[in-house]
């Protein structure tokens, strides 16, 4: 495939045919030596976008918390050892 290249200011920039648009305002793009190839990627908003849609598509916890924790969330440690001794 084809297709045109064009200056943009200073820069050159080409056109991207239809069947291959980006979802995104911006791309990320890198020299792949290996691949003697440009490689265009849709750039994410954030390094840790992709991690946080994983999650959402992960079970939720529905029981008790495996391990004790304090008024503030934190490893209650004292209530740990105390559980652990119980058993």
């Amino acid at each position: 495939m084809q297709t045109t290249v064009f200056r943009n200011g200073g820069s050159q920039a080409i056109r991207i045919p239809a069947q291959f648009r980006f979802d995104s305002d911006t791309v990320d793009v890198e020299w792949d030596d290996r691949l003697g190839a440009l490689i265009v990627r849709p750039s994410a908003s954030h390094r840790m976008d992709a991690f946080f849609r994983y999650l959402e598509t992960q079970p939720q916890h529905e029981g008790p918390w495996p391990y004790p924790v304090d008024e503030n969330g934190s490893f209650d440690v004292i209530a740990f050892f105390d559980a652990e001794e119980a058993a």
